[in-house]
């Protein structure tokens, strides 16, 4: 009896059946495989640069503080040359004060002139663009099992053959 118990298990296993309680396992052919891809896009930024043409102002001429103090002093003097005592030294100070002031005016107007000169300068913005790739997510697999074909989803290659899982229940 145990020859043939044992003889029976051998043949269970070779012919690819194996028992789990009202579950069975057998090993399907497998008649067609079809990758399934899915689309990866990855932002790729990139530096645009370009030269700009434009101008720069630029002032020519001086600032300086000549022309205030030279009509200050010529001004003291004019001013000096009236009244006597502590007028001639208001006079003096009013002239002075005038002719400053007028100095400051004569040398605004004499500071130069604008003139504007062509620059280039270099432009840069930043573009984003997208790097698309295709890559395997699964396999769409047909096996033939019980003389008919069914088909399933898997992660990776199943090869020539799958294992599929066989369920015996007693009918209502």
């Amino acid at each position: 009896m145990l020859e043939r118990t044992s003889l029976f298990a051998a043949l269970l296993v070779a012919s690819g059946i194996a028992h789990a309680g009202g579950v069975q396992y057998h090993y399907a052919p497998v008649v067609s495989v079809e990758p399934r891809y899915q689309t990866h896009r990855t932002p790729v930024d990139r530096e645009i640069c370009w030269e700009e043409q434009g101008y720069e102002r630029v002032r020519e001429g001086s600032s300086s503080a000549t022309p205030t103090i030279v009509g200050a002093l010529i001004g003291g003097v004019v001013g000096s040359q009236f009244g006597s005592g502590s007028g001639r030294r208001a006079a003096t100070a009013a002239g002075a004060a005038v002719g400053g002031s007028i100095g400051h005016d004569v040398g605004r107007s004499n500071r130069g002139s604008t003139h504007y000169y062509p620059v280039s300068r270099e432009r840069c913005s930043v573009q984003r663009d997208w790097h698309e790739e295709q890559a395997v997510s699964g396999y769409r697999v047909g096996y033939r099992h019980g003389g008919q074909v069914y088909y399933t989803h898997m992660r990776h290659h199943p090869g020539d053959q799958i294992r599929v899982r066989v369920t015996v229940a007693p009918a209502p």
